[in-house]
């Protein structure tokens, strides 16, 4: 059954309460608990591993990240990136120049470090930013979550009344998970979604349904909000949001909870 209304989700912040650790490279210094795409200056692009952290563990923490991919035959997805980065130009950098000194070691490291600070994850993903005209990697990251209380009531609530989907950064790995176990379907799912990209589903998406909703928590769903019939900014993982950000939002609440009676007074 179609509905007349769509809601999109992102996923990381949104339904799920994430925990961050990123690596200096240039330092040493271990970043906890960061906001990764507050790392990402307009010359830099957060790039995905596809691999599972259990996995990476297993590899040797000797390899370089670039010998580490191609050895693995490992794909690469930016996650966020001004529109002028592509997959190319990060492949150039990765394979026609040298990043510096970052090895397997550094990636387990924030891994470990993830895994301490965030037990039980839901699930957890690895990656790196990368700074395409520089030609170096100044991070490694490892981020995992677990979802916010109360997310599979909401789902189900709004399911009744609405089509859901999911528009996230993180890799269809991670976010078939996410979608079987609460119930949205996989065709639904958009991953490796950059603002860009979830802007343009919104778009899509009004040509089909009556009204449109994006819900999301980060600087890089600003586009999809501005877009949507009705932009949603939930506070849940942290309140520290850009102003522009807060300016955008239709609606702004504290928990995802709050959704079902914000979807339930538009009258959607």
């Amino acid at each position: 059954m179609t509905y007349h209304c769509a809601i999109v989700f992102d996923s990381s912040g949104t339904l799920m309460r994430m925990y961050r650790v990123a690596k200096n490279i240039g330092t040493g210094e271990e970043l906890r608990d960061v906001a990764s795409l507050r790392l990402v200056s307009e010359s830099q692009a957060l790039v995905a591993i596809d691999l599972s952290p259990g996995k990476l563990l297993g590899c040797s923490p000797d390899l370089s990240v670039q010998h580490f991919l191609v050895e693995h035959d490992i794909n690469i997805n930016i996650g966020c990136a001004s529109e002028s980065i592509t997959t190319d130009d990060v492949r150039r950098v990765m394979w026609d120049t040298d990043p510096g000194d970052v090895h397997v070691s550094d990636l387990q490291e924030v891994v470990l470090a993830v895994r301490n600070g965030c037990v039980n994850a839901f699930y957890s993903g690895t990656g790196f930013i990368i700074d395409v005209p520089v030609g170096t990697i100044p991070y490694v990251i490892c981020t995992a979550g677990k979802l916010f209380s109360g997310v599979e009531d909401v789902v189900a609530q709004l399911t009744g009344c609405a089509d859901l989907y999911i528009a996230s950064g993180d890799s269809m790995r991670n976010l078939s998970t996410l979608a079987r176990h609460l119930g949205i379907p996989l065709e639904n799912v958009v991953p490796v979604a950059t603002p860009a990209v979830k802007e343009r589903l919104i778009m899509d998406l009004k040509n089909t349904y009556e009204h449109v909703v994006m819900v999301g928590d980060e600087i890089n769903d600003l586009r999809a909000i501005r877009v949507a019939d009705v932009g949603v900014l939930t506070m849940q993982q942290r309140r520290d949001k850009p102003w522009k950000l807060r300016e955008s939002a239709d609606r702004i609440i504290d928990s995802i909870s709050e959704l079902p009676q914000v979807i339930n007074e538009l009258k959607l």
